[in-house]
């Protein structure tokens, strides 16, 4: 994966992590970690946010698998370019339309386990509210899967979606040492660089897929074989 990739998933995770601490961070700050003994609390905090950037990384993987069926049978340009339109409709057009998207509004299979767990100080716990908050409906969320699905293989899509996880841990982290460091105030400034960010990466979708070369499966390259023979394919 590409260093512009790496540097538009790790932005998104980075503006979009005011926007965590809105909707995480009441989840965050609920762990149970006051019963358990001061030197492994951290690790719990730890084991929590690994588990939802591996599930991050899971709906990474699937809409990963998607995007490569699509490249190998040569529609990888038009699913770029498809990808970047709906980010830009999404923004300039139907933002208001589905703004519910972009709210805390969890479907009852995640909320009625993570509510069980809260009151179980274990590291099942921790683990099993780390992923499953990874799959709570976030618009983020689903702007981080819009630019996975077109890095080409499922290893990559799935590396895309852990680093705009690791772009969300710092102000998560943050806001358990400092609760009153962001401020109301301060995080809707700051959540209003998600529609810039999204068109900026609805933008580079499009590009992408108009200017990549589109893949043949072809190759001029000489193949080796035994006896120093060659074989190119045309």
């Amino acid at each position: 994966m590409s260093l512009v990739w790496i540097a538009a998933a790790l932005t998104t995770g980075l503006v979009g992590s005011l926007h965590c601490v809105g909707m995480c961070g009441p989840l965050a700050m609920a762990l149970p970690i006051g019963r358990l003994p001061v030197g492994q609390r951290w690790l719990a905090i730890g084991l929590y946010h690994l588990a939802r950037l591996i599930a991050y990384a899971g709906l990474g993987v699937a809409i990963g698998s998607v995007g490569q069926g699509l490249l190998l049978i040569g529609l990888q340009r038009p699913l770029s370019i498809g990808a970047g339109l709906f980010l830009l409709c999404w923004v300039l057009l139907i933002r208001g339309r589905f703004s519910s998207l972009t709210s805390a509004n969890p479907i009852r299979w995640v909320v009625g386990p993570m509510s069980r767990f809260l009151h179980q100080p274990s590291w099942r716990s921790f683990g099993t509210l780390g992923f499953l908050n990874g799959l709570l409906p976030c618009g983020f969320v689903y702007v981080a899967l819009a630019g996975a699905v077109v890095t080409g293989s499922a290893l990559h899509s799935a590396l895309y979606m852990f680093l705009f996880g690791m772009g969300t841990v710092p102000a998560l982290l943050a806001i358990r040492l400092v609760p009153n460091l962001f401020p109301v105030k301060s995080r809707q400034r700051f959540v209003k660089l998600m529609p810039v960010v999204t068109v900026l990466l609805g933008i580079l979708l499009v590009l992408r897929g108009l200017y990549q070369l589109p893949h043949t499966g072809r190759s001029d390259q000489p193949i080796p074989l035994c006896h120093g023979t060659t074989l190119v394919l045309k």
